[in-house]
Formats: structure tokens, C-alpha cells, sequence
């Protein structure tokens, strides 16, 4: 009977998972899976202030925009630094999300950096709670990555998860149904993107951020190079002052991504230094999981696990596995009381008594 009630309920009242990232953001339903995936960019005009473009549209404005329409992220390093444009992106898509059947208000989850502060924290319940969410809750990120990548969060032996955003790279040990171990760093496939049109930038040419986005897809890697071939771009020639192609080598942009994925596996590394010789063990047998869209960067899973000397695994569909995480901890009652953050000190105490769960956070 419990599950035909949970059922007549998430169908009128959904549960969501959202995933407010800095590059992107995914809206996750229990029950249906990912619904919506879009760039986190919002475009509205200076002179009404009314917002005309979210999304892909809005991305695609991106450098190419009349003056009077502003481009802007509303999330930098995984935290709001523009309440309207966010709450309206939320908005938005939790709407065209569910707008194919009536409903009432959904319960939402979503997900935060670990080194976000309590009045950051707030903000996003805030900007969901305003976007229409009668339930709002949020839990961090690289907890909602570790389920969302189908690790036994409720298993003795502790597990480790490596999430790498637009914006931060987050880093989570779990095991005995709590955090053990929690970390941020701020770098993410923003500072790759940046670095790339850096380097050529260096070199006298001049790039927009959606072709810096474009080469690190197409020629980024970690380690030994693929042997690509170099790819024709456009851009701006910084001397003649007049634009121009070029070819960029494959070498050119693993060397500019360089120093991102030293910090990544400097970061990663911190943590397993820091953690005690049981949970280091317990490691070696259950690996390292990476997740989010850096993920993806060819041979950057293999760098880190021959740096950690622990076994390092890509997720399946690492870009969903946060939203998808999160939408499953709200939609399980044990895993919500158990793994989202809780908002004293006393509290987290309290639980740490009553279920065994060790929490560190790490900055």
C-alpha cells in the first residue's frame, strides 16, 4: 500500500533532484530520470530588465549580444552571484520540466559545494523555494554525485567520489551511511576554458569562450596526447587587429590544461593523506569514481589514480549523476535523514551518536 501512495504522490507532487551548477544545470525526477539539461546562462535586457533568453539561447548570445542585453552565469564556483537570474533559471525549467501534466508544487532537492557557507546554502534553498517548490532541501554536491553514481552509500567499507564541475572540483569520502571526509577546490572546466583562450591569447590570438569550450572538448586530455589532428578555429588576430584562422594543435591545449589537473590531483591526493589508514585501505579495494563533465577529459582518470596509487573509474553518465543523486536521497526517506547536511551543530552531533556517522569538512 506505502508504495502505490508513494507512487499517486510523486506523480502529483514529483520529487526533483536539481543539479545548479556553474556550467550547467539538470533537472533530475525520481522515477523518470534526467528531464532537462541546460546551460546555466540567463540574457535579459538592461533597458526593461526583463530576462529574454535562458538556456542554449542564452549561451548562444554569449559574445555575439547588442549592448543592451546583458549575458550573465548566475552560479560562480557553485554558488549564486545573481539571485533573480537563478531563481528565474530554476523557475523556468522546473516548469517546462513538468509543464506536460497537471501537478501541485514538487519537493526539491539540490545540491551545493562543500565549502559553501550557511548564508550560500540559504540562498539557494532561497532561489528554489522561490522558483515554486513547496519542499526544499539541499544536500552537497559530491554526496549527491557518490549516489547518483551508484555507490552503496549505506556500505562499512568507505568510498570515494571526485566530482569535477564548471566551477569546482568536489571531492567525498563516504561510508557507514555518513560523510567521512568532504573538500572543494575551485577548479573546474571554467578554469580549463580559460586557460586555453589564455594561452592563445598569448600567442597574439584572441578566442571567444564557446570556441575555448570547443577545443577542450575536442582536444583536451590528461597525460599522453591522442594524436588529433589540430583544429581550424576563428578568432582575432591581437596584432593585425582583424580576425583570422588558425590551426591550434592538439599539444597546445593539453599544455594550457596542464595546471588545472595538477590541482585536481593535488587536491584528491590531500584528502587520502588525510584520512585514517582504515579508510585508506578500505580505498584501495573500492576506488576512486570520477564524475561530472570533466569526467570526460580523455586520460585524466588514468593520471589520477596513478597519482593516488588507488583504482580510478569514470561513472556511467557522469554529467547526471549529481542531479540524479539528489533526486534519489529525497525520494529515500533513510538516505535524506542520513546524508543531507543538517542545520546546527547539535544536530549533527545528535546523529553522529545515533547512527555512527563521521563528518569532517575540509576547506
Amino acid at each position: 500500500m506505502s508504495a502505490v501512495l508513494n507512487t499517486v504522490r510523486s506523480t502529483i507532487s514529483p520529487d526533483i533532484g536539481l543539479d545548479l551548477g556553474t556550467a550547467n544545470t539538470v533537472v533530475y525526477e525520481r522515477g523518470a530520470g534526467v528531464i532537462v539539461s541546460e546551460p546555466s546562462v540567463v540574457a535579459y535586457d538592461t533597458r526593461t530588465n526583463e530576462i529574454v533568453a535562458i538556456g542554449h539561447a542564452a549561451k548562444e548570445m554569449e559574445g555575439r549580444a547588442p549592448g543592451h542585453i546583458s549575458v550573465v552565469r548566475p552560479m560562480q564556483r557553485g554558488t549564486i552571484s545573481d539571485f533573480r537570474a537563478a531563481q528565474t533559471l530554476v523557475a523556468r525549467l522546473v516548469d517546462r520540466a513538468l509543464a506536460t501534466r497537471p501537478r501541485l508544487a514538487p519537493r526539491l532537492i539540490a545540491s551545493i559545494p562543500g565549502c559553501a557557507t550557511d548564508i550560500e546554502c540559504k540562498a539557494v534553498e532561497q532561489a528554489v523555494r522561490a522558483a515554486g517548490a513547496r519542499y526544499t532541501t539541499y544536500v552537497p554536491q559530491a554526496v549527491a554525485a557518490a549516489v547518483g553514481a551508484g555507490l552503496d552509500v549505506t556500505s562499512l567499507r568507505a568510498q570515494m567520489v571526485v566530482d569535477i564541475g564548471g566551477g569546482t572540483t568536489e571531492i567525498g569520502i563516504l561510508g557507514t551511511a555518513g560523510v567521512i571526509r568532504l573538500s572543494s577546490i575551485p577548479t573546474g572546466g571554467d578554469a580549463f576554458d580559460h586557460a586555453i583562450a589564455a594561452r592563445l591569447r598569448a600567442e597574439r590570438f584572441a578566442i571567444g569562450a564557446l570556441t575555448a569550450e570547443r577545443l577542450k572538448i575536442e582536444l583536451g586530455y590528461a597525460g599522453r596526447s591522442r594524436g588529433s589532428e589540430p583544429l581550424l578555429v576563428n578568432g582575432s588576430d591581437l596584432d593585425a587587429g582583424a580576425p583570422r584562422r588558425r590551426e591550434v594543435p592538439e599539444m597546445l591545449v593539453g599544455e594550457a590544461m596542464e595546471d588545472g589537473i595538477a590541482r585536481i590531483i593535488r587536491g584528491v591526493i590531500a584528502v587520502l593523506e588525510s584520512v585514517p589508514p582504515d579508510v585508506a585501505a578500505d580505498l584501495i579495494e573500492s576506488g576512486i569514481t570520477l564524475t561530472g563533465g570533466g569526467a570526460l577529459i580523455p586520460g585524466l582518470a588514468g593520471e589520477i589514480g596513478f597519482a593516488a596509487n588507488v583504482p580510478t573509474t569514470v561513472a556511467i553518465d557522469p554529467l547526471w549523476c549529481v542531479a540524479r543523486g539528489a533526486g534519489e536521497i529525497l525520494g529515500s526517506p533513510t538516505l535524506h535523514e542520513r546524508l543531507r547536511p543538517h542545520a546546527d551543530r547539535f544536530t549533527r552531533w545528535y546523529q553522529s551518536l545515533r547512527i555512527g556517522m563521521r563528518e569532517s569538512y575540509s576547506p
